[in-house]
């Protein structure tokens, strides 16, 4: 009876021990380093406008740049969070099918 209790008691002892892991700290993420022009005011001549308008549609790029780098690091971590997800699933199942078999 004992032999049959050993293998339930390490999976208990392994399984708290993992849960008791503290995450590690997240990493940085660098700001974006756009720059938002400033508005000239209503009164500005045509070319200063212009100049704003211009200034402004680069700010909106940077802007929409920034945002895509941002995404493609958050869809390379999913992939990789969730590979390691099916290996702990398959593992875990792997484990508990030659643990049973050991009951047998």
């Amino acid at each position: 009876m004992t032999r049959s209790r050993f293998p339930l008691a390490l999976a208990a002892m392994l399984a708290s021990t993992a849960f008791a892991q503290s995450p590690p700290p997240a990493p940085t993420v660098p700001p974006h380093g756009c720059v938002k022009p400033d508005f000239p005011g209503k009164s500005a001549v045509d070319a200063k406008i212009r100049r704003w308008s211009a200034d402004y549609k680069d700010y909106t790029e940077c802007l929409k740049a920034y945002v895509g780098e941002r995404n493609a690091v958050i869809d390379v971590n999913a992939k990789a969070a969730n590979a390691a997800v099916a290996e702990f699933n398959t593992s875990v199942k792997e484990y508990n099918d030659i643990v049973k078999s050991m009951q047998d």
